[in-house]
Formats: structure tokens, sequence, C-alpha cells
């Protein structure tokens, strides 16, 4: 038998994981729809002229996933936190492989598909009620001179913004940040013993603070005044506030760059999370 896939030995894997932790995950569904419902009628009774707006949709899809996200994935390896359960869960017969994939599978592919799956739910059924009471309101308070249009269900997947000569989607960016961020929490998960979700937050704040010191401070004090524009692969440079000189690198330098900047981090935190397990001591 392979010793670090089978796929009838992940399935049983998968399936112990969902037998010990179905009520755990059902509870937190459901409490996650209970707020959402709530936050959302609060939106409503604050603002019934206004309800269900659509900044409020798409701020409470994405806020909520990487809030929830984050902490959820923060707790997919807790219990190697504990002695007695850190034991239990390295003896259970599955290859390390197999254990990381089971994790993903329900830290990141499930539980994003359920979060979006809620958060839909509940959208449609208080953006029919924020219609009629914002009905109501304008009935009562503008039917004469202004029209009123009901808010509809956003699509939060997609989102047209322009950035030089694109457009770019700038919530498939959203998305792609959130499984960066998600997937160093779960990592965070196997490196730290004990309160990992608040420890993975302040050493993703200092390592972004560090970047963006390094960057500004040793790489600007290096390179010639003036800026990038479309991409890496062209410099301005600039004389006396004039731009004099344009300086253009490879296109499939850009092309790679943007490429991981945009696809590398959350596989490359994935890849670490299983070796991180690999050598793991309780």
């Amino acid at each position: 038998m392979n010793q670090i896939f089978s796929l009838n030995r992940w399935l049983l894997l998968t399936r112990k994981h969902w037998s010990e932790n179905r009520k755990k995950y059902t509870l937190g569904l459901m409490a996650l729809t209970g707020i959402m419902i709530v936050w959302f009628i609060f939106n409503i009774i604050m603002e019934p002229y206004n309800a269900m707006d659509e900044s409020i949709q798409y701020g409470t899809y994405y806020i909520g996933l990487f809030i929830v996200g984050c902490l959820y994935g923060s707790t997919l390896f807790s219990e190697l936190s504990s002695r007695p359960k850190g034991i239990n869960y390295l003896s259970v017969p599955a290859s390390h492989f197999e254990k990381t994939l089971s994790a993903l599978l329900y830290g990141v592919v499930i539980f994003f598909l359920c979060y979006t799956l809620i958060f839909y739910v509940a959208d449609f059924i208080m953006v029919k009620i924020a219609n009629a009471v914002s009905y109501a309101y304008w009935e009562k308070h503008y039917s004469d001179g202004q029209a009123f249009s009901p808010r509809k269900i956003v699509n939060v997947f997609w989102g047209n913004e322009r950035a030089g000569r694109v457009n770019i989607n700038i919530f498939f960016l959203f998305l792609l940040s959130y499984f960066a961020i998600q997937s160093a929490f779960i990592l965070g998960s196997v490196y730290f013993v004990k309160f990992s979700f608040i420890k993975t937050a302040l050493v993703l704040i200092a390592a972004f603070l560090f970047i963006i010191m390094f960057t500004g401070k040793v790489l600007g004090s290096f390179v010639p005044i003036g800026g990038f524009s479309n991409g890496f692969s062209t410099y301005h440079l600039y004389s006396d506030g004039d731009m004099d000189k344009i300086i253009h690198l490879p296109e499939w330098i850009n092309s790679i760059v943007l490429f991981l900047l945009k696809y590398a981090f959350a596989p490359i935190f994935w890849v670490v999370t299983y070796f991180r397990l690999k050598e793991k001591e309780i």
C-alpha cells in the first residue's frame, strides 16, 4: 500500500474527521447563519431607506470570510496543542500528506463552499425583506418625487476596476488574498502550540510592516527617483520633476512576478504546512 497517499485510507480519514466534528460544524454553521441574519436585520432597522445596499452585502461577505475563515483555519490542527490529543492525532494510521489534505479539504474547500452558500441563503431572504421595508418607507416619504429602486443580490465574485490599461476583477484579488492569508493561519495552527490565531496574526502584521519598511527605506535608497507603471516591467525615471527616461524590462518578468504574487502564496504555505506536520513532535 502506498505510504504517502491511499484514496481509501484518505476517505476513511475524512469520514473520521466528520464523525468527530459534525456536531461542532453544524452548530458553527447555524451560528454563522444567525449572525449574518441578525446583522442584516440591524442594517434594515438602522437604514430602512437604504437597506441591504451593495456595499453592505459585499462588506459582509468579505469581512466575514476573512475573519471566520482565518479563525477556522487556525483551529484545523488544534489537537496538536494538547499532548494527549496530539499523540492520538499523530498515531492515526494515515500519512501526514493525507492528514494535511483532509484538513485542507474541510478548512479551505468545504468551508468556502458552505460559507458562500450560507451567505447567499441569508442574503436572498434579507434582500426580499429589505425591499419590502424600503418600499414602505419610499411610499411614505418619497413616492411623489423619486422612483423606487429595489436592491439586487450582488455577485460577490465579480467587480470591474480599471488599473492602467486593463480591467481588474477586484473581488477575484480579494479571494486570492483571502486564501493566501488563511493558508498562513493554517500553517500557524501547526507551528504554534497555544494561541495560534493571535500569534499568527502578530507574525503577519510584523512581516507586512517589515516588507513596507524594507521596500521603502532600503530598496528605495538604491533605486533612482521614479516609479513603476503598467506592472513591474516598466520604470519611469524622473529628473527635476519631469519624466525623461523609461526603462523597459522583458514582459515575461512582469508576467512571472504577477503570477507568483497572485497564485503562489497559498500553495507555498500548504506545502510548508505538510512538511511542518511531518516533522511535528509532541
